[in-house]
């Protein structure tokens, strides 16, 4: 699935391309799943300025076709799952297609009994939730943890790591009533509340994770207790709303940043870390993430249609074989 030049949903096409190679330090996977994220609208809309044509897709799993000069620990018929968010390294992405090449530290082995659709669905999200609860916001056990975004795909998985954690508190923040609805039964959650009842319904947290950003993100730091945690790790919104540094230094308060993409490359000990404790907590049923819809790839553009609409599953996934 290529994007030939930035724009709606009908940017993207099914082609035919050569069979990409590794390199150095890479990986060649036969796709057996593509997630499908918000983000993926982003690149392929052109609010990223990635050169064209570009297949997006940023994680997959499947099976080792090849390995590159100087790859230890990867042989081809090996069942993994791989993240090709590493733009740092230059171009990358090309999960929606039938072979894509990832940077080995960017992949992890899989048992073979492992569910490749449900894998493919947590590798970007639980990447960076992960990251971000653990080594930028340091949650611990006596933390109370506000999510905002809590019905989407990123939210979602944030909210169950934090209750692994476990956190005292997970509090999820949705912006309607159907969406605190699609939560109902989820143990992670202490407390779902509305964008609406935010300011009444919650009072002091020590972290918040933000992929949605505008005015709930300003709304939810004012919620920070001293030495609170502001992580944000995304802009649903499109807004973004400056926070005073004086307001941080007189309240004691902290303001992060995290994207995966741009830091992959300069931190692939932490990454293959995360990675590997995400994947083993799914497949020993620690984490629960609910199971994905699984699409064939001629059907990607309904899935992104639905996702700018916010009416998309919590997170899709491409079969591709």
């Amino acid at each position: 699935m290529v994007v030939r030049r930035p724009g709606p949903v009908e940017s993207l096409e099914v082609v035919e391309v050569a069979e990409p190679s590794p390199g150095p330090g890479e990986v060649a996977v036969e796709v057996a799943y593509a997630g499908v994220g918000f983000v993926d609208t982003l690149f392929r809309s052109g609010a990223f300025d990635l050169p064209t044509p570009f297949t997006p897709g940023i994680e997959v799993t499947g099976r080792v076709r090849a390995v590159g000069e100087g790859v230890a620990g990867f042989e081809p018929g090996q069942p993994v799952a791989a993240m090709l968010n590493d733009f740092g390294r230059g171009q990358r992405a090309g999960g929606y297609a039938e072979v894509a090449v990832a940077h080995a530290s960017m992949t992890t082995r899989l048992p073979e009994d492992a569910d490749l659709a449900r894998v493919a669905a947590v590798l970007v999200n639980g990447v960076t939730a992960w990251l971000a609860l653990h080594d930028l916001a340091r949650i611990g056990v006596g933390d109370d943890v506000l999510v905002l975004g809590a019905s989407g795909g990123l939210g979602g998985t944030t909210g169950r790591l934090a209750a692994i954690r476990p956190a005292r508190r997970v509090i999820g923040v949705v912006g309607s009533a159907g969406g605190a609805e699609r939560l109902a039964g989820d143990a992670a959650w202490t407390d779902v509340v509305t964008a609406d009842g935010l300011d009444a319904a919650v009072g002091d947290v020590d972290v918040v994770i933000d992929p949605v950003g505008g005015e709930l993100r300003a709304r939810a730091y004012e919620r920070l207790a001293p030495f609170g945690r502001l992580v944000v790790v995304g802009n649903a919104s499109g807004e973004d709303r400056a926070i005073p540094a004086d307001s941080a230094w007189l309240n004691s308060r902290q303001v992060l940043g995290f994207s995966l993409g741009g830091v992959a490359h300069l931190i692939p000990e932490r990454v293959r870390e995360a990675l590997s404790a995400v994947v083993g907590l799914l497949h020993r049923g620690v984490l629960r993430e609910p199971d994905p819809s699984v699409v064939p790839l001629d059907r990607v553009t309904e899935v992104h249609r639905a996702l700018e609409q916010r009416a998309a599953p919590a997170k899709t996934v491409l079969a591709l074989r």
